[in-house]
């Protein structure tokens, strides 16, 4: 099986995704297909057998066009897209144009006006000549939409404006024009529908490319020229181990390590936080942020594709792509919306032309219920929340992959944490040297302090170990010199001063020395000579310093925090006293922890390795750390770019926000119908007014949507 996303051309509303969707599913060749209208992407799933252009004939036999959303094809599809823009603002001031004569005619004649420019505006052969390209050559794509969206056995809202406006024209040609009937000339009707659907089309069109403002501030924050060693090259240049060099005042390129200099770098654009992180030697700088005062020197470790930015675009798109449940039963309601709105339709004219006798009362009764019911509003009331909530939560360091975590976070009642590098930085820090014997070398033990010639002489072996303890003690005095190192792969380092052997390391080489040493379920290194031991020197992991808080916010929030680790019960209970978790897990491998979160119905994992990995996939949601693994990023639902805690806080936060706005939604789209539709059939409102009413319930639902970016989050 192969995904590919694909652009689809000419949807214009909910309906028109079920179609599309149900298009592609005829097949058995398609395994899934999500189908979104604010993005107007479909995101397929495929046999390797399938090639593009069957998927494409596929939605172009439903009526609608498909462009392979690639590389290859991004010029053809800004084409496409800059085309339809122009041809939509064209349409409707085009529209506009040839139908605000009449309008005004005809409020001219309601405040009693009968000058003789409102007369000659009331001929129904002017009316007709205006309206006509109106309704033949701009509605020309209600009609089509309808035609394809009726052979495809569904309805949508090209079906209710093409019918309404229909009988709007017909009946004021016929009954006008051609039988002299001076009340039934309701051209302006007609025209009018038309004019508005496009003028709230338009108004679409921008409020959805404002939607996307946040993948479009994120691709404007790359470089595009890259300092090398051998002069500046174009960022595509650049691969995977080249070396770069980053100015003060530049953007960075491309993630990379650092491999001499030290800096201020901002972040702000990955996490939202508004202070300068401090990076040197070893720390890996991001893609896009700023390099405020220091140059340095790195090494690219991702090139421009799987760059921090080409990922965070990727997983907005999916997201944005994804259908969280709620989108399911709205499309199920939109799917039979359109015929039961058909049917009221029917009911109005049937009823009105029995209990008045006037024909053209119930056409306009019936048109009226027609028009204001499109759903459009219905289609757009999940999908723009989901763009401006992934949107809000990428400028806070979150990135969002699975649209379903942003609902799904209102059932979490258990948050699982791995230790190392989530709620601990995945350092380590020196807390105690115990003395157990002197060194027998005057040399070594007469010079400094007991205490602090064993802390000299464990610094002097482990400042030639790789290892993450050994790193971790952080020793700035003299060393001793030492001959003969020997890293002991798996045990430790050994090496001689003054013709004598010391050894550092753990248990194993301790018993191998033939020593003894207390059983401990600390982290620990062991100081030995060859006869006999000299110290213990205990290693606890550095907690960061957001993680206390962040639990306990957590914890009044009704959550239950738990740690999941494969550490010793002790050195896990430590944690669980600095940070106060409710419970701790310990000892535990990889597929001891998945299955531990897959048997908690209601979980989230947070963790950052490669043995979270399991677990990320099979929680509820899984929060990946950005600071660890690449495959725990992939297996997560949501990622922090910056690795810090309290971000889980902020997803929360993010998540309550944006069910409302999809609630609030809701309430918008149904609102205007549950009203507007009685009002309509009752003949309190005309087939104009309810054009008016049907396009600001779909503007009103992407306003509120909009307002989601502005809000502030913790």
């Amino acid at each position: 099986m192969r995904s590919q996303t694909f652009v689809i051309t000419g949807m214009t509303c909910a309906n028109c995704v079920n179609t599309v969707a149900k298009a592609l599913h005829s097949t058995d060749k398609i395994s899934e297909a999500t189908v979104n209208l604010a993005t107007e992407k479909a995101k397929v799933v495929a046999d390797d057998q399938m090639s593009d252009e069957e998927i494409i004939a596929l939605v172009e036999q439903a009526g609608y066009g498909a462009i392979v959303n690639d590389k290859a094809h991004q010029e053809r599809i800004a084409r496409q897209a800059h085309r339809h823009s122009q041809f939509l603002r064209w349409s409707f001031w085009a529209s506009l144009i040839l139908t605000l004569p009449l309008v005004v005619a005809m409020f001219a004649s309601v405040l009693g006006l009968h000058a003789s420019w409102v007369m000659f505006l009331h001929q129904p052969i002017l009316q007709l000549i205006l309206a006509t390209p109106v309704q033949f050559v701009i509605g020309w794509r209600f009609y089509r939409g309808a035609f394809h969206a009726l052979r495809n056995k569904s309805a949508n809202m090209d079906v209710l404006v093409a019918l309404g406006t229909t009988v709007a024209y017909f009946s004021s040609l016929i009954l006008s024009v051609m039988m002299g009937e001076a009340n039934a000339l309701n051209f302006e009707s007609s025209m009018a529908i038309i004019t508005l659907v496009l003028m709230g089309k338009v108004l679409e069109h921008n409020a959805k490319e404002k939607t996307t403002q946040a993948i479009t501030g994120l691709m404007s924050s790359r470089a595009s020229v890259v300092h090398t060693p051998d002069g500046d090259q174009a960022i595509e240049e650049i691969q995977m181990g080249d070396v770069i060099r980053i100015l003060p005042g530049e953007k960075v390129p491309l993630d990379a390590m650092i491999l001499s200099g030290k800096a201020s770098f901002d972040e702000s654009i990955l996490t939202g936080e508004a202070l300068p992180v401090v990076k040197a030697d070893d720390a890996v700088i991001f893609e896009g942020t700023i390099n405020l005062d220091g140059e340095v020197k790195a090494v690219v470790v991702h090139d421009l594709e799987g760059s921090t930015i080409s990922r965070m675009v990727e997983m907005m798109s999916e997201a944005q792509g994804s259908k969280p449940n709620i989108q399911k039963l709205a499309d199920q309601i939109s799917g039979i919306f359109v015929p039961i709105v058909l049917v009221i339709a029917l009911l109005t004219f049937g009823i009105t032309w029995w209990y008045t006798g006037l024909l053209l009362t119930a056409l306009m009764h019936a048109v009226a219920v027609l028009v204001i019911a499109c759903p459009c509003a219905l289609g757009l009331a999940t999908p723009t929340a989901i763009i401006s909530g992934t949107g809000l939560a990428a400028k806070n360091g979150l990135l969002i992959k699975n649209a379903n975590a942003l609902e799904l976070a209102g059932t979490i009642d258990t948050i699982f944490l791995d230790k190392t590098g989530t709620i601990t930085t995945g350092e380590f820090e020196l807390t105690d040297l115990k003395m157990i014997a002197q060194p027998t070398d005057s040399a070594v033990s007469e010079a400094t302090a007991p205490q602090a010639a064993l802390l000299k002489l464990l610094a002097s072996l482990e400042a030639h170990s790789n290892h993450p303890l050994a790193k971790s003690l952080a020793y700035k005095g003299e060393l001793f010199e030492l001959t003969e190192l020997s890293e002991l792969a798996g045990r430790g380092i050994t090496g001689k001063i003054n013709g004598k052997s010391y050894f550092a390391g753990n248990d194993k080489l301790m018993k191998e020395l033939n020593l003894t040493v207390p059983e401990t379920e600390d982290t620990v290194i062991y100081l030995a000579e060859s006869h006999q031991l000299l110290a213990v020197a205990t290693f606890n992991s550095k907690v960061k310093a957001e993680s206390a808080q962040t639990i306990k916010t957590l914890q009044g929030q009704g959550l239950k925090a738990v740690m999941l680790t494969g550490d010793n019960r002790n050195s896990a209970r430590k944690i669980q006293e600095l940070v106060q978790l409710d419970e701790i897990y310990t000892d535990l491998s990889p597929e001891e922890k998945a299955t531990i979160v897959q048997e908690t119905p209601r979980a989230m994992m947070v963790g950052d390795g490669i043995n979270d990995a399991i677990a990320l996939a099979g929680a509820t949601i899984g929060l990946a750390m950005a600071t660890g693994s690449d495959i725990a990023m992939e297996a997560g639902d949501v990622t922090v770019v910056g690795g810090q805690l309290h971000k889980i806080t902020t997803f929360f936060e993010v998540s309550r926000k944006t069910m409302r706005k999809i609630k609030q939604n809701y309430f918008w789209a149904f609102i205007y119908n549950l009203i507007g539709i009685p009002l309509a059939a009752l003949g309190l409102l005309n087939p104009m007014l309810a054009a008016a009413a049907m396009s600001l319930s779909s503007v009103s639902v992407i306003l509120n949507s909009l307002l989601l970016t502005k809000s502030k989050v913790k």
